[in-house]
Order: C-alpha cells, then structure tokens, then sequence
C-alpha cells in the first residue's frame, strides 16, 4: 500500500512539475493552478510589464485581453482562455525602436497627409480661380468688341451728318455726347483689363508657389519611403513562455494583436487566410468586430 502511495505521489510530482511536451497549455499554469483546476485545460494568463511609454493604463489593457479572450470564446463556444492575475504566462507591452520608429513613420505620413490634403483644396481653389480669370477674360473682350463696333458705327453717323449740319448742330451734338460716353466706357475697360492683368499675375504667382509645394510634397514622400520601406513588420511573438507586443496602431489593432499571440498559446499555426486572426500580419482583418475565420477555427479544431 505505501507503494502504492508513492506511486501515486511520483506521478502527480512529475504531472505538476514537469508538463508534456505535447501538451504546451499546460506549461503556463500554476502549480496552485494545477491543484484547484486539475481538469481545467484552459490557458491562464496575465497582463506582464507595460512601458509607460505606450500611454495606456492597466484597466485598459485588461479590458484588451478580456476582449480579446472573447474573440476565441465567441467563435468556439469554448473557454479557451482565462485571464488570471496569477497566471504564469504574462503579455508585456516593450517599448523599443521598432514602436519608435512606427511611432515616428505615423506621424511623418500624418505630416504628408495633412499637406496632400492642403494641396488638393488649393488646387480645387486655383482650378475656380481659373475658371473666373477665363470668365471674365471673354467678358472684357465681348464688351471691347462691343465697343468697337459702337465707335465705328458711331464715327460713320459723324461722317454722314458732317455733310448736313456744321459741329453745333443738334445731331452732332448728340453724336459728340455719345463720343464722350463711349470714351469713358474705354477708360473703364481699360481699367478692369489691367486689373484682370494683375489678378492673373497674381493667380501665375499662386500657380507657382502651388507647383513648388507640391515637388516639396513628392520629395517628402520619397524620403519617407527611403527612411522606412516597406517591409513586412511583425506586432509581437510569442516564444513559449511569454508574450511580447512591441508594435501597434490603435485598441482595435492592439486588442486583435493580443488576440493573435494568444492563438499561438493555444498552440496554433500560422494560416493562409489574409482576413484571419493567424494569417501572420493584421493588415486586411476587420479591425472593430471581428469574428473567427472558417480558416481560424479549422486550426482549433485540428489542434
């Protein structure tokens, strides 16, 4: 019967101490864990070390893992995953040059995106600019054509009333006051076609300044490319014992993120589905409410 007992003692020893290597869940529980939860196959986890540098409280990143927990939960119907403030395997959040570098290419592209977005109001405002200058460029020239043929026409009854009446006669009179409209119309005319002349210096000055900063913009752009090209950038890893996360955009991008390495946890692979959680980069998932791909849940079920 003692041997018996130590029998028993020996394999729940190695059962506690010494996990599976075919069964990698089990590794990050406790063993307390192992003792109050012996048929609980659930993988625990915590929330690790955070760099303040991230911005983000405690609270928030609970909520993130409890979150992302529910993506799994919601799509197997199963408790996969457990947040345990005792837990062995912890999420760290490490702040270092690959987020200081995202951090630094955001704010470049948010630089460009604002000066794209300036440029393109001011090019609608010169492309109207434009359109007017050339309105009223055919309108100046209507009414000089206009004031032409009425000085020709005008000139002719002169000449014709010459021959009837001398120069104090009522119809030339009459002609000589129309003379005098006509001439003023010119002065005017030729007022608004120089001030047309200095509103299209003007618009040529714009044009250029405009055309300046957009080869600006363009040089930009492709510093930005030189400085950071694209490449093929991973959020985080997961290696066995811990979860890392060293790059993200916004909660939803951290949240699924988490999501992601928890996968790995739970001892899935990576797959070939672009909009799934383990296709290997988040870029064409659905960030805000997503839900498990046929691909995500195939791996849970061959696990």
């Amino acid at each position: 019967m003692r041997a018996l007992f130590f029998a028993i003692g020996a394999l729940l020893f190695i059962w506690l101490f010494f996990p599976s290597q075919h069964d990698n869940k089990r590794d990050h529980r406790t063993v307390t864990d192992k003792i109050l939860h012996p048929f609980d196959s659930s993988v625990r986890f915590r929330l690790g070390d955070v760099d303040p540098r991230f911005g983000m409280s405690q609270a928030e990143l609970i909520q993130l893992c409890k979150d992302a927990i529910g993506i799994w939960q919601q799509g197997s119907e199963k408790p996969l995953l457990v947040y345990d403030p005792n837990a062995k395997l912890t999420i760290n959040l490490i702040y270092d040059q690959r987020q200081a570098d995202h951090k630094a290419y955001k704010t470049s592209q948010q630089l460009l995106q604002t000066a794209q977005n300036v440029n393109q109001r001011v090019s609608e405002n010169l492309d109207n600019r434009y359109s007017y200058l050339e309105q009223r460029h055919q309108q100046l020239q209507a009414q000089r054509d206009q004031l032409s043929r009425d000085a020709e026409q005008l000139n002719q009854q002169r000449m014709s009333w010459m021959r009837i009446e001398n120069e104090n006669g009522p119809n030339q009179q009459r002609i000589e006051q129309q003379y005098q409209q006509l001439k003023a119309q010119a002065q005017q005319l030729d007022h608004d076609i120089a001030e047309l002349k200095d509103q299209n210096n003007q618009y040529n000055q714009q044009v250029e300044q405009h055309n300046q900063n957009i080869d600006s913009y363009n040089i930009n752009v492709n510093h930005l490319n030189q400085h950071f090209p694209a490449r093929e950038f991973h959020k985080g890893m997961y290696n066995g014992k811990r979860i890392e996360i060293y790059q993200f955009d916004t909660m939803d991008d951290l949240r699924l993120t988490i999501a992601h390495e928890l996968g790995h946890a739970l001892g899935l692979e990576h797959n070939h589905d672009p909009q799934a959680l383990m296709y290997p980069l988040l870029k064409d998932q659905q960030m805000q409410n997503f839900r498990l791909s046929a691909a995500d849940l195939a791996l849970l079920q061959a696990r």
